[in-house]
């Protein structure tokens, strides 16, 4: 099993110890493990107070507990990068922003445009993150309309012709049943040949890590995916989904 969305006292809005994440995800069952902590190089209020503050103590500190490096990095495409991707082992390129609204509902259509915008700007990542993300905060959590579907899918093609893939994040069904992106976005990945994934909890405390995380797994390989992307010695792999 994998948790590769997990986040430490590094991260602005977690208090988790590495040590007390470790010991749960060995409850748990994961056997492989990375914590992304959040950089977030973004003048918006959503990121504010978030980001790692020193990422070379973040790094060594990950290197102490036999861990790879790991971050979840957000990016508005204006503000000044301040770190290099190159220096992690695994990067998830999400988008934390403050949504646009229009009669009180979330502008998916934006989010989604401003969202692929910056993925064709960034090279070092490997997945990108929880790709409907505002149906978190909408009010009623709407789905992404299929009108949409046609945008998403010219943006899954282009990651897949660039080796990259999407992260299947499970937070998302305590708040309304279905994970980031849900089944029929994740259906549309796979339709469109889609291999590259990984699997996360998005864990900000402990008692989270590798929540849901099975159930994931096994609705991945009822849709036919058959392998999970693992960094393992050192080296990105592929190993069997096995449930």
């Amino acid at each position: 099993m994998q948790d590769y969305h997990v986040h430490s006292y590094f991260s602005g809005d977690s208090q988790s110890r590495i040590e007390d994440i470790i010991e749960q995800s060995k409850k748990m069952g994961i056997e492989y493990l990375i914590i992304t902590d959040h950089v977030d190089d973004m003048q918006t209020e959503f990121a504010k107070g978030d980001t790692i503050e020193d990422t070379q103590a973040y790094k060594q500190t990950m290197a102490t507990f036999s861990l790879p490096s790991g971050i979840e990095y957000s990016w508005d495409g204006k503000t000044p990068k301040t770190v290099n991707l190159k220096d992690f082992d695994f990067v998830i390129l999400s988008y934390h922003c403050d949504f646009i609204r229009e009669n009180g509902q979330i502008r998916y259509d934006r989010y989604l445009e401003d969202f692929i915008r910056i993925i064709d700007q960034v090279e070092d990542f490997k997945v990108i993150g929880h790709l409907d993300f505002p149906r978190r905060y909408d009010e009623n959590h709407r789905k992404f309309s299929h009108d949409l579907y046609d945008r998403i899918a010219e943006l899954f093609k282009s990651l897949i012709n660039r080796g990259k893939g999407i992260e299947l994040n499970m937070a998302a069904l305590s708040m309304y049943s279905e994970p980031n992106p849900d089944w029929d976005i994740l259906q549309l990945y796979k339709d469109c040949g889609g291999e590259v994934i990984t699997i996360g909890s998005d864990a900000h405390t402990a008692q989270r890590v590798g929540k849901n995380i099975n159930l994931g797994l096994h609705r991945l390989k009822e849709m036919g995916f058959c392998y999970l992307d693992v960094f393992d010695k050192g080296k990105w792999t592929k190993k069997e989904i096995i449930v």
